[in-house]
């Protein structure tokens, strides 16, 4: 099969499309960001974005030519509007929308950044969106036809247990990691962590922006880590923690997937997500705020044993809950070839 992927060239979007070719699909993976002006984001959050959709359709017109494909995925699609999906449909009877995000709040907290996805979203065939609580209806007021709602995943070659040289290991080994984004809220738990006592190291961009960055910054190794790096600083962890953004409505994350799949110990939020992912103190470590967290790390820092147990439980448990990118592109093909003996409109 031929696949159009529309999708970043980098990060995890990027790690899918590498999927859809390990399981046998011919892939042409195009960037819809690639013809856009810089400062677009800004431009797209503020003002909705005019003309983006345009710019995107002109620019995905000239390098698609007159080439046809069996189906598309557009991967986030925050500027594909209804001019470039007709583009893209002109070179493939299905189109696929895969949205890790949660574009389907209203009012959406991120201001205007998805206002061209919610032109397009009625025009697409399938939407795969992540489980969260209510999201089908969200997606269906949104005007999504045919919904199907999975787990965050892993990839099977960029999260595979590395194997770290002795110099990987004096650069990435931790106690505890959190590898991420600050967010709101993110400082002051991290800031009582360090409080309770928890040898913490920190990755990731926009913790100048925390209130309590002048405590957290000597725990703070790197800005935003991709790909072999950000594996190598949660190998290097004996524990690494799941945090989740509260304004996506999250119950559970990549990181959720991504962590045991690496190989290391996961201390995550106490969610029903969680819950119902990993068996709580055989598989993972879960927690209620940050007190909990930091005397569950603590308790697991001093019995090496248990804790490489519960790494170990948690890695298996990652391939009896298929949260894995080739996993995941099976089950869109799947339902690619039902919508096509369905008929695609």
């Amino acid at each position: 099969m031929r696949l159009l992927y529309i999708g970043a060239e980098s990060g995890t979007s990027l790690q899918r499309a590498a999927a859809f070719g390990r399981i046998g699909l011919d892939v042409l993976h195009l960037s819809p960001y690639a013809q856009l002006p810089p400062h677009w984001a800004p431009w797209l959050n503020r003002t909705g974005g005019p003309g983006i959709d345009r710019l995107v359709a002109n620019g995905l017109g000239r390098r698609i030519g007159g080439r046809r494909f069996d189906f598309a995925v557009v991967d986030c699609g925050d500027v594909v509007g209804p001019a470039a999906l007709k583009i893209i449909r002109n070179a493939a009877p299905v189109v696929v929308n895969y949205n890790a995000d949660n574009p389907y709040l209203d009012p959406s907290p991120e201001r205007l950044r998805w206002s061209i996805f919610h032109r397009a979203l009625p025009h697409y065939d399938l939407v795969v969106a992540m489980r969260r609580d209510g999201i089908e209806e969200m997606m269906a007021r949104r005007g999504a036809r045919r919904i199907d709602t999975i787990w965050q995943c892993a990839d099977e070659v960029v999260h595979s247990p590395p194997s770290l040289t002795p110099e990987e290991k004096g650069r990435w080994s931790s106690e505890v990691v959190f590898v991420g984004t600050w967010m709101p809220g993110r400082g002051a738990f991290m800031a009582r962590l360090i409080e309770k006592g928890l040898p913490l190291a920190i990755h990731g961009a926009r913790w100048k922006r925390a209130t309590e960055y002048r405590l957290l910054r000597p725990l703070i190794r790197s800005d935003h880590l991709e790909a072999a790096d950000y594996t190598r600083a949660i190998s290097g962890a004996k524990i690494a923690l799941v945090l989740l953004n509260g304004r996506n409505a999250d119950l559970h994350t990549t990181r959720s997937a991504e962590i045991p799949a690496i190989g290391t110990a996961i201390c995550a939020p106490r969610t029903p997500h969680h819950q119902q992912l990993y068996k709580e103190g055989e598989e993972a470590v879960l927690f209620d705020g940050a007190d909990e967290c930091a005397e569950a790390c603590k308790r697991l820092l001093a019995d090496d044993g248990r804790r490489q147990t519960i790494a170990d439980a948690g890695h298996r448990r990652t391939f009896a809950n298929g949260t894995y990118n080739e996993a995941l592109t099976r089950r869109i093909v799947e339902q690619v070839a039902e919508i096509t003996r369905g008929g695609a409109r």
